[in-house]
């Protein structure tokens, strides 16, 4: 497959749809156009209503939300771990891959990004026709972590989780991480403790670090749209949709 015929699906962050994504990461997206790779933008299933938010939100902001229909999802926010339910946000990618698809890779902010990191990892279970993506780009992502049982001021994949965050041995997908130095949602020291899974399971190759990439910007939650920082990023997910 060219890269003529790739294409990319975006999955958006809490309090997003695929359009405002779209509009947040129209750097990236306009520099991977003109390289002719398809951009598809969905929306989580989750319909947020003001009770379901974890922090406080005054009644002007939140018919903002409404307003402008961003009051999206893909599962319903838990600072416990085991709490967190993805069967929805699962099944919603699967049936728009089946669809759609197949897809060469995913993007996803956020939210979207811990997501996409499964989606990644399972594709070929959820879907055993689909290939192995050739690049997933995690931008602000995080994994469910819960306190370590044997050393409880560390922290470890959540049990329910830790299949879902395990990447396959043979994997040979690149995965491109991008964080703020400022993120204050997202603390980048958290997207670099999934960075890290990926790096470890790739250690074993030649070369591991032409599998696993990161780029950190000084700003915070936010999608990178300056030419400087973003072309590098799109040179590796064109190199990767070429391979």
């Amino acid at each position: 497959m060219t890269v003529m015929e790739s294409k990319l699906l975006f999955l958006h962050g809490f309090l997003q749809n695929g359009k405002i994504f779209s509009e947040k990461s129209s750097g990236i997206r306009k520099l991977l156009k003109k390289a002719s790779i398809q951009c598809d933008y969905i929306d989580g299933p989750v319909q947020l209503e003001k009770k379901d938010l974890p922090f406080e939100m005054d009644d002007e902001r939140w018919q903002a939300v409404l307003d402008s229909q961003t009051n999206r999802s893909w599962f319903y926010h838990s600072e416990i771990s085991k709490e967190l339910d993805l069967t929805e946000a699962i099944q919603t990618v699967v049936n728009h891959i089946k669809e759609n698809g197949p897809y060469d890779g995913i993007v996803g902010f956020s939210q979207g990004a811990a997501l996409a990191s499964i989606i990644n990892n399972k594709i070929t279970e959820l879907i055993p026709s689909h290939p192995e993506f050739k690049t997933s780009v995690i931008i602000s992502g995080y994994s469910f972590t819960e306190p370590d049982p044997e050393n409880k001021s560390q922290l470890v994949i959540a049990e329910k989780f830790k299949d879902s965050f395990t990447p396959k041995a043979d994997s040979k997908t690149k995965m491109i991480f991008i964080y703020g130095a400022s993120d204050v949602a997202v603390p980048n020291v958290r997207s670099k403790y999934l960075k890290d899974i990926y790096s470890a399971a790739a250690s074993s190759e030649e070369d591991p670090k032409e599998r696993v990439k990161a780029f950190e910007h000084p700003g915070g939650h936010m999608v990178p749209n300056k030419k400087d920082f973003i072309r590098p990023v799109v040179e590796e997910i064109t190199s990767a949709l070429t391979n």
